[in-house]
């Protein structure tokens, strides 16, 4: 179940072979996109008269549903499960993915070990899935001006149960289904809701271009850069995009491993103690600067810091890879994780988002994964509709455990 980084080289080709047959460098520019790429390998794209919609969905809406999946979830790791399950209760609806009844049956036990009795808002979807890192893989959800499309980006090629839930999803619930010939992991792109989208410069790996023909005079470097940024703001709709650098020494290279967006004004961006991590303390530093640099609705974005531990070996714990639904914000910690500092990263949710019950799940178990809580889940937000086919955690319970039920 480790949670791996991968080179979609398949699509790298055909993009490569896109090029060779059909055209040069600036073959597809589009001057009403501007890009402007920095020396540390970020970038910032604007775009004149974008429209309303359709527009990406940001995590702090109204949520409809969290979903989670336990294609692969070890017995070992259910906690992890349990906690959330009940800490999401009165806040949010759950929906778990599972690949059968046979999960369905599985899962259901796991949470009746719980102390908590209220279960309610917990349901059940029989979905096949390869893993549970359901943020990558999962409908990138986007309202449209009379209902909602999930955009469908490449996935890695060896987990073809994973890469079809979008497609799965827009059959079974009805929503538009817009394929992406492009690849990006949704831990890779977030959103403010209101045509602002952040990356990091991952996305230029995963989507290299190769010139066999460059224009003489041309960078074929920056005009690589420019076409992806180009095929994002136009297939996400966006106005502003904004290319960060990812960690060092963190194995998805994601910028939910160090961003937030807590309103469509306000981003959340990891710190770390310079005297103990130089290289990664100046990443996120510049990271800040950037961001701080754009305007949405014609004032300065406005940016956060939260301190966080330094990593331990190539575990990272990621006060911004957190579940934020309804009003309600879960931020992963681990056993090893300094108390101080995760009060201190609490008390800065609480003081942002006045109104919201801020609380933690320990993810010790799953840190040798390089994924956490952000990365299990994804939202479903309000204007979305849900699949067919869902079963409450009463019924279940009536169904494989009639003893325990009441």
């Amino acid at each position: 179940m480790t949670r791996r980084p991968f080179m979609r080289s398949e699509i790298a080709f055909c993009i490569s072979m896109f090029f060779a047959v059909f055209g040069c460098v600036g073959a597809l520019a589009d001057d009403s996109i501007t890009m402007v790429l920095d020396s540390f390998g970020g970038a910032r794209a604007t775009r004149a008269h974008a429209s309303p919609y359709p527009r990406l969905a940001a995590e702090f809406e109204p949520t409809r549903a969290l979903l989670l999946g336990v294609a692969d979830w070890q017995p070992h790791h259910r906690e992890i499960l349990i906690e959330i399950a009940d800490k999401t209760a009165g806040h949010v609806n759950v929906m778990v993915l599972c690949n059968d009844t046979w999960q369905i049956k599985g899962t259901t036990e796991w949470l009746l070990e719980s102390d908590a009795k209220d279960k309610s808002h917990v349901y059940f979807c029989e979905v096949p899935l390869n893993t549970v890192w359901l943020r990558d893989f999962g409908p990138i959800f986007s309202q449209t001006a009379d209902g909602a499309s999930v955009l469908d980006f490449y996935y890695e090629g060896t987990r073809p149960k994973d890469d079809s839930l979008p497609s799965i999803w827009s059959k079974r619930s009805g929503a538009e289904y817009v394929e992406v010939p492009w690849t990006v992991q949704g831990g890779n792109l977030i959103s403010n809701g209101q045509g602002l989208a952040l990356a990091t410069n991952r996305i230029f790996e995963d989507n290299h271009i190769t010139f066999p023909r460059p224009l003489p005079g041309a960078n074929p470097e920056i005009e690589r850069r420019k076409m992806v940024v180009d095929q994002f703001v136009k297939f996400c709709n966006l106005s502003q995009f904004v290319v960060l650098e990812p960690l060092t020494s963190e194995s998805t290279k994601h910028v939910d491993m160090f961003t937030t967006f807590l309103t469509a004004e306000d981003v959340l961006v990891a710190s770390l103690d310079p005297s103990r991590d130089p290289v990664n303390a100046a990443i996120l530093n510049r990271n800040a600067q950037r961001l701080a640099e754009v305007n949405v609705g014609g004032r300065p974005l406005r940016v956060h810091r939260v301190q966080i531990p330094v990593r331990e070996n190539m575990s990272w714990s990621a006060y911004t890879n957190v579940i934020i639904a309804g009003d309600l914000v879960l931020m992963p910690i681990f056993a090893t994780d300094p108390p101080d500092m995760v009060a201190a990263a609490m008390a800065a949710y609480r003081l942002l988002m006045p109104g919201y019950t801020v609380d933690t799940v320990d993810m010790t178990s799953m840190k040798q994964l390089q994924g956490e809580l952000h990365c299990l889940s994804l939202h479903v937000p309000s204007f979305a509709p849900m699949p067919d086919r869902i079963y409450p955690f009463v019924n279940s319970v009536k169904a494989y455990f009639p003893d325990q039920s009441n």
